[in-house]
């Protein structure tokens, strides 16, 4: 016979597991507490450290700047992340940044650069872009235009970092340009107007298309780029995503939307290793063949672009191998003087790759600029650029030719095929 277990060995073995049960949640429990008392105790000693600076610093210096000082000590703070993807935003900088990010300026629209003149050898500070509906292009500032003086003012000596700063600010500016040889004063206002971070055109037939950046209304004008040139019949597409530095995670992801088969195409890893798999829910795939353009300067959001069209074999990978952050970051508003963080908050990986923090994406085709064409870079066109000509080369390579008749005998009254050369079905017959 099978022996019965007792009530009493039942109650002891319930009492028992109960016992084991709360014992180790209390030791969960203890390390959670002493991990979190040290942390306490970590901060405690922070705040401690930066009330005692704080004191020495008010008995020497009773007049501080305390704006300025709460920004450095928050810049100081991001700077003790060693994260090189953090930054602090004062109030000004944050709302001029929400503009950027939205896809908006408030200025007058002109992108400066550098080139080298091709007779002299003087380097010169010329006009790289001007912004479609910007105050710059209404008063008539051409892209090639050779900047000579601010409000006046020669830019000899001045660095290129430091006129646009000063032109970005301005709220009214004057700008002397020389173009030929002939030279134009322009006195123009800042405004608000809407950024094309995406521009297109047809280069033998080929849809080009220059994504600058990933702000919140580049999808929409990605979306009707593409479009605009399907309907012209363009037989490829090229993705030119050189020296785009990324941007919006809702922008990147609204245009692989666009364009992905349906299914998942990559993930994002928060901070605490938690991963999360980003997936189309309609089915979009490109029909036409697409070779998408990078180099040092693609980074972010372009290169999970660029990496997941590549892996998804719905692109071919050309340039030069990309910049390597993968790390995706999100801003944080204090609502103390409504500063802001961008902080980093996860990272984004391929299905298959991975993630390319620290490595880039590499290309199928390394294409890397002539000595003469990368000094000038920014100033040159579509059609003047030796890595877009390789890009649009490469589509016309696997776009098959139309098929051709053969022409009708010179003398004879039947082709080949047995049609007579007045389009006459003919038969032959043998002696």
């Amino acid at each position: 016979m099978k022996k019965k277990i007792s009530i009493s060995t039942t109650v002891t073995l319930v009492l028992l597991t109960m016992a084991l049960t709360i014992s180790l949640t209390m030791l969960l429990a203890m390390r959670h507490f002493n991990s979190q008392l040290q942390l306490v105790s970590k901060r405690q000693a922070m705040y401690s450290h930066i009330n005692d600076v704080d004191k020495a610093v008010r008995e020497h210096y009773p007049d501080l700047d305390e704006e300025l000082l709460r920004q450095n000590i928050a810049q100081g703070y991001i700077n003790g992340l060693n994260d090189p993807y953090a930054e602090y935003y004062s109030h000004q900088r944050y709302e001029a940044e929400k503009l950027r990010m939205a896809g908006l300026a408030n200025n007058i629209g002109v992108v400066l650069g550098e080139r080298k003149d091709a007779v002299t050898g003087a380097v010169e500070i010329v006009v790289t872009r001007v912004d479609d509906g910007s105050p710059a292009s209404h008063a008539i500032i051409k892209e090639g235009d050779v900047l000579v003086s601010v409000d006046s003012a020669s830019v000899e000596g001045k660095t290129l970092s430091e006129l646009q700063a000063r032109i970005d600010a301005a709220e009214k500016i004057s700008l002397t340009v020389r173009r030929g040889e002939g030279e134009s004063a322009y006195l123009i206002n800042a405004a608000e107007y809407d950024v094309r971070s995406v521009q297109s055109v047809i280069l033998d037939n080929v849809g080009y298309i220059k994504v600058a950046a990933f702000y919140e209304n580049t999808p929409e004008q990605f979306k009707e780029a593409v479009a605009a040139l399907s309907k012209e019949g363009v037989t490829g597409l090229v993705f030119d995503l050189r020296d785009n530095a990324g941007g919006s995670s809702a922008a990147v992801k609204d245009m692989l939307s666009q364009i992905m088969p349906l299914g998942a195409y990559g993930t994002i890893t928060d901070t605490k290793g938690n991963v999360s798999k980003l997936s189309t829910k309609v089915s979009k795939t490109l029909t036409l063949p697409t070779v998408t353009l990078i180099n040092g300067g693609t980074a972010g959001e372009a290169e999970f672009f660029a990496g997941v069209l590549q892996e998804a074999d719905l692109t071919y990978v050309m340039g030069e191998t990309s910049a390597g952050k993968a790390k995706c970051q999100e801003y944080f508003v204090l609502e103390q003087d409504y500063s802001a963080l961008k902080l980093t908050v996860g990272e984004y990986g391929l299905m298959k790759g991975g993630s390319w923090e620290g490595k880039g994406i590499v290309p199928a085709t390394a294409v890397v600029l002539p000595p003469e064409q990368a000094e000038m870079y920014p100033t040159l066109s579509p059609n003047e650029d030796a890595q877009v000509q390789a890009a649009v080369d490469k589509l016309e390579e696997s776009v098959e030719p139309p098929t051709v008749e053969p022409d009708p005998p010179v003398d004879g009254t039947t082709s080949p095929s047995g049609t007579g050369t007045d389009g006459t079905s003919t038969t032959t017959t043998g002696e």
